[in-house]
């Protein structure tokens, strides 16, 4: 059973936010999700790719048109002061190719408060029964 206790720096119960951040993306509420940020959020991803600003309040929904059959499941891991790490698995049909695309990714919540402040995400995404061959490691 994960230790839900706050620690310093954490004012939220940190398996009920991974909880609560997952029932908001399996709504596919663009609104409830934007506002989970602060307003000087920052969403790092990818190639020293980020969202802040007006841009991260419209990348949720965005995502979510984008990604209208989403089903997401996301598990909490880990917390330390004032950070939540998660991990998650999806899957939607993507609709340039109307494949089924999975993905798992890992990610850091950074609160201040109840709100993210800063959050680093990392994910790996592949068509479904396309996976490619192992070879021990991943250069894509």
């Amino acid at each position: 059973m994960p230790d839900s206790s706050a620690s310093p720096g954490l004012s939220v119960d940190p398996v009920k936010f991974v909880a609560d951040v997952e029932r908001v993306w399996q709504a596919r509420d663009g609104i409830a999700a934007a506002a989970g940020y602060t307003e000087d959020a920052v969403v790092h991803y990818g190639a020293n790719q980020a969202h802040q600003g007006a841009e991260l309040r419209a990348w949720p929904a965005r995502w979510f048109a984008y990604a209208k059959d989403l089903q997401i499941k996301k598990t909490y891991r880990a917390h330390h002061g004032n950070c939540i790490a998660s991990t998650w698995e999806s899957r939607y049909t993507s609709p340039e190719t109307g494949k089924q695309v999975r993905e798992s990714g890992a990610e850091l919540f950074y609160l201040r408060g109840d709100k993210v402040c800063e959050h680093f995400m990392w994910q790996h995404s592949w068509n479904e029964g396309e996976v490619p061959e192992s070879k021990g490691f991943s250069t894509s």
